[in-house]
């Protein structure tokens, strides 16, 4: 016969621990535990009820509990045969049998809870980063790749234009095909019976330079390019501005030309295009006269 107590009673004498302290750490009864040392299962409760009490006090030892459940079952496999040959009846579950299998219960339960609670602040930290992460790249605009500037001082065709509706009949040129945008600075006034577009304008500009002025009137990104050398490339808010020079050309890119108000060497600039609207534009002092207001 399997003398499964008496291998779990010498585990026990052999660590020197009690039995009432085996009692108090498992919360089994003291009797429980003495029936199981005298092999006595019959004295168990039913089902899982004895094998849970025999795998605690196994793993309270330190031996393998699921060997010793084993060994258990066989046991009491064996013990049944034998008592329903005898006609034997099983004790009754007592109080102390169910308030343990219930706090086993409630700490699968907690567990359980536990794992559910912790899965779902995984999720939601996940789905906040990834909120986070993706509202960042809305709010960030695509860089403009503006082409090299040209170094040479030779004059640089310019894009197609569209001309504006008339003004004068003296308006000579065509504003280029691009956004509205505001000026940084309140241009400076063509002076009376002056031509801003006149040969002198143009001497002046080649002389002096390029200098533009320009201020938006809603979120426009802009890049610039003086003499071949990258000067901006940023988004600019309603109400900013910025001063530009250049000496043989500057490159001018707009990607919301109704939004910007420019000025050339202190002259009003046409507009440049419609609101939304992309447009870039090459200035030389070739050929800044075809930019400005009649």
């Amino acid at each position: 016969m399997n003398d499964l107590g008496s291998k779990l009673k010498r585990a026990r004498e052999d660590h020197g621990i009690a039995l009432r302290d085996i009692a108090a750490r498992t919360k089994i009864s003291v009797t429980a535990l003495e029936a199981v040392e005298r092999n006595d299962f019959s004295r168990l409760p039913g089902g899982i009820f004895g094998r849970s009490f025999v795998r605690a006090y196994a793993a309270e030892l330190g031996l393998d509990a699921d060997a010793i459940v084993a060994e258990f079952v066989e046991a009491l496999d064996e013990q049944e045969r034998e008592a329903a040959a005898r006609g034997a009846i099983r004790p009754e579950i007592t109080d102390d049998d169910r308030l343990f299998l219930a706090r086993q219960q409630q700490a699968v339960r907690m567990l359980r809870w536990g794992l559910i609670a912790l899965a779902v602040v995984i999720v939601a930290l996940v789905v906040w980063r990834l909120h986070a992460w993706r509202s960042r790249r809305a709010a960030t605009p695509a860089a403009v790749t503006a082409p090299a500037a040209s170094s040479s001082a030779s004059p640089v065709t310019t894009p197609p234009v569209v001309s504006p509706p008339p003004t004068s009949p003296t308006s000579s040129s065509a504003a280029p095909d691009a956004v509205s945008v505001v000026n940084a600075a309140t241009p400076a006034a063509t002076p009376s019976g002056t031509d801003a577009s006149s040969p002198s304008a143009t001497t002046a500009a080649a002389t002096n330079g390029i200098a533009v002025e320009f201020l938006v009137s809603d979120d426009c990104w802009i890049v610039a390019t003086s003499d071949g050398q990258r000067s901006i490339s940023e988004l600019f808010r309603a109400g900013d501005g910025r001063h530009l020079d250049a000496m043989r050309e500057l490159l001018f890119d707009v990607g919301n030309a109704g939004a910007v108000e420019w000025s050339i060497n202190g002259h009003p600039a046409k507009p440049l295009g419609r609101a939304g609207q992309h447009v870039r534009v090459v200035i030389t002092p070739a050929n800044v006269a075809q930019f400005l207001q009649p």
